[in-house]
């Protein structure tokens, strides 16, 4: 086998900000959706003018974009995705990402020259139908999130010249590679055509048909509640390495809906972890696992990489699904003055706590200013609201879009502190 290039580092972006952020934060590549046809219906997504300025954005940086064509399409899709299809070509997107037989050979007739990438949506499992993929023209195909590293290493040995794509971080779908029928069933909104309402986190009971007067019951009784199709996060940070070397090409973060802060920490702990196993000398970081636990998140799984399963390993059953022990408060504009930054503030800060700076490429610095000031330099009391432009006096030095973050006191939430004012 010929030796492969540093494999790519896949962000999600759901809108300028987060690809701008990804890509501060060390991402290779993102990939974004626009105003219609992919599995991301509720994200703020990019407008035509947006893909085409972020498409310019990427390869100014040297570094790509790729654009979800992933519904499953019905009819009137089919009548007009054709004009869209050129546009992504026009602009020069990196790839299409592609589910649907129908949309696949729709990009070969209208954009010749647009490469395609083959979505998890289709379920590839073996090296049979990636070998069929790539003969009809796919130059990359990502794997069904079923998949272990050993049956990634057949693939990757019977089928080498064709990219391989696989996620490893990120929520995962109760139902095969993301194909699910509840959001339609109990709301109506098609999740295999962007506008999932998830569910599958609902609590659930059963009701014995014939005895309905006996009321609904717990399926499995727990002091939670029966969340029997609730999956857990995928997290890959502790074998990274093994994943590598199964053989692949790019390794995809999920998260097109998350906030800058999640986006900005998965890219940059999976780079660090990508930047040892390349210096020759790898070794797993604690550090890693323990700032990706900073982020909202729910309880973390190694998914299916490592081979079979149980349902403890995949299911999380409680409604508290999410956890994090960190808070972004802000993010860095610009350096106005000697040692004096122009921030955004996103959520409440005091100026009594002590903030931290996350940067791409260093350690984490903690800090605590004395006064916040407004751009017309009037100092602020005690503390800034969000949704508003402070200036910071600091000599700790800092970059446009760099982030500031606090830490939650032990036992808080964000919604703890919000009602509290903290």
């Amino acid at each position: 086998m010929k030796k492969r290039k540093r494999v790519e580092l896949l962000a999600p972006a759901g809108n300028m900000e987060k690809l701008k952020s990804a890509f501060h934060f060390g991402a290779d590549a993102c990939f974004i959706g626009g105003n219609a046809f992919n599995l991301r219906g509720m994200s703020s997504n990019f407008n035509n003018k947006e893909l085409k300025q972020a498409i310019d954005y990427a390869h100014s940086l040297g570094k790509k974009v790729y654009v979800t064509l992933n519904i499953f399409a019905h009819n009137a899709e089919i009548e007009y995705m054709p004009r869209f299809i050129k546009k992504l070509e026009e602009y020069g997107a990196d790839a299409a990402i592609v589910a649907d037989l129908g949309v696949f050979q729709l990009v070969r007739e209208y954009a010749p020259n647009l490469r395609i990438h083959v979505s998890t949506q289709a379920n590839n499992t073996n090296w049979m139908s990636v070998k069929t993929w790539k003969e009809m023209g796919a130059k990359r195909v990502i794997l069904a999130r079923e998949m272990s590293l050993n049956e990634i290493k057949k693939i990757r040995e019977k089928v080498p010249d064709v990219e391989i794509e696989v996620f490893i971080h990120g929520a995962m779908c109760m139902t095969y590679s993301g194909r699910c029928l509840l959001s339609n069933y109990f709301t109506g909104r098609d999740s295999n055509r962007g506008i999932c309402a998830q569910d599958c986190r609902w609590n659930y009971k059963v009701i014995a048909e014939g005895h309905e007067e006996t009321g609904a019951h717990d399926i499995i009784e727990n002091e939670d509640g029966t969340f029997m199709f609730n999956a857990k996060d995928l997290c890959t940070i502790e074998f990274i390495d093994k994943i590598i070397e199964a053989g692949v090409d790019s390794l995809k973060i999920e998260g097109r809906m998350k906030s800058i802060y999640y986006n900005s920490t998965v890219v940059k702990q999976y780079k660090r972890a990508l930047d040892s196993y390349y210096s020759g000398s790898y070794k797993f970081d604690e550090d890693w696992l323990k700032e990706l636990k900073t982020i909202s998140h729910r309880q973390y799984s190694n998914g299916f990489f490592l081979g079979p399963t149980t349902e403890k390993d995949q299911n999380y059953k409680t409604g508290l699904s999410y956890s994090q022990t960190y808070r972004l408060i802000a993010n860095v504009l610009e350096k106005v003055d000697t040692n004096k930054y122009k921030i955004q503030i996103r959520n409440q800060v005091f100026a009594t706590q002590e903030l931290e700076l996350v940067r791409p490429e260093s350690e984490v610095v903690k800090f605590k200013v004395k006064n916040f000031f407004n751009t017309k330099k009037e100092k602020y009391e005690d503390h800034v609201n969000p949704n508003t432009i402070a200036i910071i006096e600091t000599e700790v030095e800092m970059g446009p879009m760099d982030l500031l973050r606090i830490k939650l006191p032990e036992g808080k939430s964000d919604s703890d502190m919000d009602k509290e004012n903290f």
